[in-house]
């Protein structure tokens, strides 16, 4: 599995956030993670909340198929999803036009919570 440095340092802190939501116990608990890269994030999660359905989701196609490879142990395709260096193009930077998208869904922004390195945690819950 390719390992993202800016994944690595994010993973805790949100998993702090998340234990803050959600319930280890707790089953059909589901759960969407928009952008999700690499996957190191959700493959993470995952084994905190065993119970939970996790979703994650990419706009680049690429990371989602290195994504599913990578659970093989496997990857054949590593794109620009990989690059370790970052890209400002890369992410969902613009959290009103977020909190719009998931207000069309059906979804409303319930907090919104400071990371390291300038990064934003969402939690949007289903009304």
């Amino acid at each position: 599995m390719l390992v993202a440095a800016a994944a690595e340092r994010n993973k805790d802190p949100i998993l702090h956030v998340l234990r803050q939501y959600l319930d280890p116990a707790q089953r059909g608990v589901r759960v969407l993670e928009v952008a999700s890269g690499s996957g190191q994030h959700a493959a993470h999660f995952a084994r905190a909340f065993p119970l939970a359905e996790w979703q994650p989701s990419d706009v680049d196609q690429r990371c989602l198929d290195r994504g599913s490879s990578e659970q093989q142990d496997t990857c054949s395709n590593p794109g620009p999803c990989s690059s370790p260096t970052g890209n400002p193009e890369w992410g969902l930077r613009d959290t009103a036009l977020l909190e719009d998208l998931g207000k069309a869904s059906g979804l409303l922004l319930e907090r919104m919570v400071d990371m390291p390195a300038n990064n934003k945690c969402l939690i949007f819950r289903k009304n």
